[in-house]
């Protein structure tokens, strides 16, 4: 609940901070900000249980953070940059790709970043 709470408090953060950056060339509707708020809260609620789970599973703080900072940002940024549209599904079924995906609902198609895919 702590990492919900968290997550969605530093969401709107970001969104009002944001705000003012883009000067009216982005849309900060009230709908797909609030989904994208609570999406954000979820996603880091998950991943302090995946952490719990890691560190449970392990019983050493150490090979935790080692396997969670592997899973969670390394294994991904290696996927990326190699490249590819195989690496790129893969990453897409990962924690962060996933988390990505997510965390992106009611966002428009168009401006959703691709990643390193070709086609």
């Amino acid at each position: 609940m702590v990492a919900f709470v968290a997550g969605a408090t530093f969401a709107v953060v970001g969104t009002a901070v944001a705000w003012p950056a883009f000067g009216g060339r982005a849309s900060f509707e009230v709908g797909p900000s609030l989904l994208q708020v609570l999406a954000v809260g979820l996603y880091q609620a998950l991943v302090a249980v995946l952490t719990v789970g890691v560190a449970f599973a392990t019983r050493h703080p150490a090979g935790a953070l080692s396997i969670l900072v592997t899973l969670l940002w390394a294994l991904p940024s290696v996927l990326l940059g190699l490249g590819g549209p195989t690496l790129a599904d893969l990453n897409d079924h990962l924690p962060h790709g996933s988390g990505d995906h997510f965390m992106r609902l009611g966002a428009d198609p168009e401006q959703r970043p691709t990643a390193a895919r070709t086609n």
